[in-house]
């Protein structure tokens, strides 16, 4: 940024950062190549805004957004909201709020981010996951890219044929119902079915393949002979006597090769990559660092219990690191913090 700021404008400074250097832009536009960049726009007491910082701040925002800017007027009111920002920035410092804790905590997380943005994760790219170790991942998880025709089903039991026929005769004469709707296939389950494991679920058998041993071989056979959800399959002879089938799914299998879902796998590698190389990362600096830790006035600590009495589930936050990512500001956050000039936008598995 060419402006010169006073140093309690590090915060604003930082909070607004700039996506794109106005010159390179200028470069690639071919308009107004001759324009002095750190020409004067207006000024806040010491604080200087140039024609690159207005540049820099409507060229980073969407294409949308940015037509509204080639208008002069709404040229001016950007640069009023600007100076409006510098403007509350300099009292909100005058008032000592640049020295205020939170204020301070975000700042460090700007840092923070910068740090590992610039000197960090722009060192490491997922080209680096070894191929070796996308094979070996594609190897060692057969299941995650590789799955045979499956059918789900829901079964009533009987120990006799006659009263197979019975359930069979009653469950074709069944309304049809969307497939969601099972409701009348499972009362009959509720009121013939004889097996106690699957009857309180409605009958249902889950997902199988076609060579499951799960389930007793003509059982399998039956289901899928199947051919449409909502069908229902004639009384099937099993050992523990009969069943009548209900076909409540159909899952196509499928088999991706290794070219197939190689960036995939190098994605969740990566992942991994990069959360082992920040770990290091921070290990190495600590290293270099007199940490002190008093366990003693850590008990001391009292953590107020969340609403009914317990804390939160989820994620823990811990300073300089959020789920969002090392950098990332932390929950609770204060919105003044992130307050920005007028004109800027607002803040593998199955196929």
């Amino acid at each position: 940024m060419a402006s010169t700021l006073r140093p309690y404008f590090c915060l604003p400074a930082l909070i607004g950062a700039l996506a794109l250097p106005a010159c390179k832009h200028a470069a690639k536009t071919g308009a107004h190549e001759n324009v002095d960049p750190s020409q004067v726009v207006a000024k806040v007491d010491d604080t200087v805004i140039t024609v690159e910082d207005v540049q820099d701040r409507i060229n980073k925002q969407s294409p949308f957004v940015r037509a509204r800017f080639t208008n002069p007027d709404r040229k001016r009111e950007f640069v009023d909201g600007m100076v409006r920002f510098e403007v509350l920035a300099a009292e909100a410092a005058r008032r000592g709020y640049d020295k205020d804790p939170d204020v301070q905590r975000v700042m460090k997380q700007q840092m923070i981010s910068k740090l590992m943005q610039k000197d960090f994760e722009s060192k490491l790219k997922v080209e680096d996951v070894p191929d070796a170790d996308v094979e070996k991942y594609y190897n060692e998880h057969p299941t995650e890219f590789h799955q045979k025709d499956e059918v789900r089903v829901s079964q009533i039991l009987v120990k006799d044929k006659a009263k197979a026929d019975k359930v069979y005769k009653e469950a074709q004469a069944l309304p049809k119902t969307p497939p969601t709707d099972q409701k009348g296939f499972h009362d009959l389950v509720t009121k013939y079915s004889e097996d106690e494991e699957s009857k309180p679920r409605g009958g249902d058998l889950s997902f199988f393949a076609a060579d499951s041993a799960a389930y007793p071989k003509p059982l399998v056979e039956a289901a899928f002979k199947l051919k449409d959800v909502g069908d229902i399959s004639p009384p099937v002879k099993i050992e523990r006597g009969w069943v009548v089938l209900k076909l409540t799914q159909k899952r196509p299998g499928f088999n991706r090769s290794l070219p197939e879902v190689k960036h995939q796998i190098q994605q969740r590698l990566f992942r991994d990559l990069r959360s082992k190389a920040q770990d290091q990362f921070v290990e190495d600096l600590k290293k270099k660092t007199t940490i002190e830790v008093n366990d003693a006035n850590l008990a001391k600590v009292v953590v107020e219990a969340g609403p009914g009495g317990s804390a939160p589930s989820g994620a823990v936050g811990l300073p300089g690191m959020s789920p969002a990512g090392i950098g990332a500001p932390p929950p609770g956050t204060p919105a003044a913090t992130r307050m920005q000039p007028a004109g800027s936008p607002p803040a593998p598995t199955r196929p």
